[in-house]
């Protein structure tokens, strides 16, 4: 008896472990492969950290990042305390008081120097003006509205709060399983912990706190075990995406409350998106009665980084002349106009 149950026991084991083979050999057979790590430029530093509430944000301290490409030129960046960018003279000083941005890397100036960022381009513009530069590489919108929530109220004259929207927002602000995965594959940059929210037909939008991607044993080496952490994602979050356009507006109407309730004009900035996203929120942003700039341009290679793909100089100079004339001209006769003549706290 007992000679049978030791018997069929091993031949249970051995027609699992012939199952994982075959099942290993058929994936691969078919373009499957074990878990690996995106690999980042070797000489790009870390540039953010990780945080409880946001998920991560820029590690303040000065970084120099080799060209991407020999085209390119060595890059400088400047993160200050609480995660922002360095705009150039600090002039809160005697200043009209602060001009917030939010967004992700588009604002935040991802791959070209401080200089080259529009919120610097914008500092000069505005001297008057103090610019605070929040934007973090990999936000969506409920990252930019956490950030919002946390810094704003400890500003002494926070005037503007302009946010840097890109069609990508929707997704991140969803965190689907594939989003979740190209974040954790490039989790050298620290960006791994999500905070996401999802939408009740009752109850609104709903928050949920930072989550990351399923980390299984024997990942790297089986292509068994990388599939089934996919299938459990992709399981979890299959709903969220359906909602990630309503789930962005709610987003943006609590970014523009929290800026009124601490006295600042809430900008949104369309930077990037098709046809349809333009449309779209430029109609609801109207209907709800929040300024919108549209400084949507084709990114053509000659306004990307050689060898890295995001906004060069050249985008981050045609997005701060479109914001700037738009904030000079064409809200005239509105109070975004009237503060911005009245240069005083």
């Amino acid at each position: 008896m007992a000679k049978r149950f030791v018997l069929n026991t091993v031949k249970l084991f051995l027609s699992l472990a012939l199952g994982m083979i075959l099942s290993e050999v058929l994936l691969r057979v078919c373009g499957f492969q074990p878990w690996s790590y995106y690999k980042t430029d070797a000489n790009e530093p870390t540039m953010h950290e990780p945080d409880a509430i946001l998920g991560w944000q820029n590690k303040a301290g000065s970084y120099t990042v080799p060209p991407y490409h020999p085209s390119g030129e060595t890059i400088h960046i400047t993160f200050l305390k609480n995660g922002r960018r360095r705009t150039g003279v600090n002039s809160s000083v005697n200043s009209a008081g602060e001009l917030v941005l939010i967004g992700d890397s588009f604002t935040q100036g991802w791959a070209i120097s401080d200089s080259e960022t529009y919120a610097w381009k914008l500092q000069k513009k505005f001297p008057f003006f103090h610019i605070l530069n929040y934007g973090t590489g990999g936000y969506g919108s409920y990252q930019s509205l956490l950030m919002l929530e946390r810094e704003l109220p400890s500003l002494g004259h926070p005037k503007f709060v302009l946010y840097g929207f890109i069609e990508h927002s929707e997704v991140r602000n969803a965190a689907p399983a594939w989003w979740l995965e190209l974040l954790s594959r490039y989790s050298r940059r620290s960006h791994v912990n999500v905070p996401f929210a999802t939408f009740d037909a009752e109850k609104g939008m709903l928050r949920h706190p930072p989550e990351r991607y399923v980390s299984l044993p024997f990942r790297e080496s089986s292509a068994v075990v990388t599939l089934v952490e996919n299938s459990y994602m992709r399981l979890k979050t299959r709903k969220r995406f359906v909602n990630k356009r309503l789930i962005t507006e709610q987003i943006l109407l609590s970014m523009n409350r929290v800026s009124k309730e601490n006295n600042a004009i809430f900008v949104t900035v369309l930077l990037d998106g098709d046809r349809n996203f333009k449309e779209h929120y430029i109609k609801f942003l109207s209907e709800n009665n929040i300024q919108v700039i549209d400084c949507i341009y084709e990114i053509t290679n000659e306004m990307r980084v050689p060898g890295e793909g995001h906004p060069n100089d050249k985008m981050n100079t045609l997005w701060a002349k479109c914001i700037s004339d738009a904030l000079n001209d064409q809200f005239e006769n509105s109070r975004l106009s009237n503060q911005l003549r009245n240069n005083t706290p």
